[in-house]
């Protein structure tokens, strides 16, 4: 993977510290090389030197016209009050959250040179998960979010993205950043070179589950919109950005092409089922039917986790006629059937204990190796 060569020069030897140290050491440092000064003489020697940068953050006390940077240097100036900008440059403000300032300036970058960003490929395989049931009310979406929050307690950055019909997202992940995340879709459906940059701009992040997600209104007619090209466009455009080891896809029980594309798309599909008749038969008629429905046979089935949700601990050893074993068991949860805080749905002791289980033997235990999906086109 290219690293970016980030060199900030401040003389606020705090602030200067704080955000070395920051993007040295957050769950984006595999991306960055990070330089600092505190005197423009020794930034001047540094660039005479011939050094790269690819961006350069610098105080607004200490931009100067006549700084020797490259034509292709991205140069941000750090800004105590209110973004103005200075000399044609860019500009953030300085003393937003450190993760959001990280993604003001990646924005910038790949914006004003989207030719170096699309040649910053992933160093790490990312895993795309989604979860789904051709059945509504088994809790596909309640173990969505719990998974994006347990793999992040397992040091992976997790990025969730809703495609339902009728999204929940807001009932369990939450922003300071109030800007919808809506427009996303227009610059997807667009193909616009702006996409990148959009991403990183558009995302949210949520302290307490720690996971990225966009915070996409409710929008039916969009998502009825969305095609197979599309969806690729999405889901491929947040793994190209290098920065995440899963993305969660919360998908609906519809056939819509949208939810197919993500189950081709996909390295896991969680699928979730219940005790009771109907999700077992709309699971045994999907992969009786899986040619018909997503053009190869097995293409699905190879990489279906199937998980049995709300458990009363009867076992069900396996799924008769398309012989498809039962990968793990989730407890019934009393309490949630009156859920008044997303808290109470992502802190569940006895809910994560199972699920942290099961990710470590059948997610995690499978990063290492060859991909257990078979990602279309790759």
């Amino acid at each position: 993977m290219k690293k970016l060569r980030i060199v900030v020069l401040d003389d606020n030897t705090d602030y200067l510290e704080s955000l070395s140290a920051f993007m040295r050491t957050s769950t984006e440092t595999d991306q960055f090389i990070v330089t600092s000064f505190t005197k423009a003489a020794n930034l001047r020697t540094y660039i005479q030197e011939g050094q790269q940068i690819d961006i350069l953050l610098i105080s607004t006390s200490l931009a100067t016209a006549d700084l020797p940077v490259k034509p292709e240097t991205t140069v941000i100036t750090l800004e105590d009050d209110e973004v103005k900008g200075k000399n044609e440059w860019n500009a953030i403000y300085r003393y937003q959250r450190l993760n959001q300032l990280v993604s003001s300036i990646l924005a910038i970058y790949y914006e004003h040179n989207e030719v170096a960003g699309k040649l910053l490929s992933r160093s790490k395989q990312t895993k795309v998960i989604a979860s789904y049931s051709a059945s509504g009310g088994v809790g596909k979406t309640t173990i969505a979010v719990n998974l994006c929050k347990q793999l992040a307690l397992t040091d992976a950055k997790v990025f969730y993205l809703n495609l339902e019909l009728f999204n929940s997202t807001r009932l369990y992940f939450t922003s300071a950043e109030d800007q919808p995340s809506l427009q996303i879709f227009y610059y997807v459906k667009a193909e616009s070179e702006q996409l990148r940059s959009k991403m990183e701009a558009l995302k949210k992040y949520d302290a307490y589950s720690m996971v990225d997600y966009f915070d996409i209104e409710i929008s039916a007619d969009e998502m009825l919109e969305m095609n197979e090209k599309d969806v690729s466009t999405l889901v491929n455009g947040i793994v190209e950005t290098g920065a995440y080891d899963y993305v969660v896809v919360d998908l609906d029980s519809s056939l819509h092409e949208r939810n197919i594309a993500v189950l081709k798309e996909a390295d896991h599909v969680i699928w979730t089922i219940v005790n009771d008749v109907q999700s077992q038969l709309k699971l045994k008629s999907f992969f009786a039917e899986e040619e018909k429905l997503v053009g190869k046979e097995n293409i699905v089935k190879d990489k279906t986790l199937v998980l049995f949700n709300k458990h009363l601990g009867t076992s069900m050893p396996q799924i008769d006629s398309v012989e498809m074993s039962i990968d793990g068991y989730l407890p019934y949860i009393a309490s949630w059937s009156t859920m008044q805080s997303s808290t109470e749905v992502l802190g569940n002791e006895q809910f994560n204990r199972e699920l942290q289980a099961i990710i470590r033997d059948k997610i995690i235990a499978n990063r290492e190796g060859a991909a257990i999906g078979n990602r279309e086109g790759n």
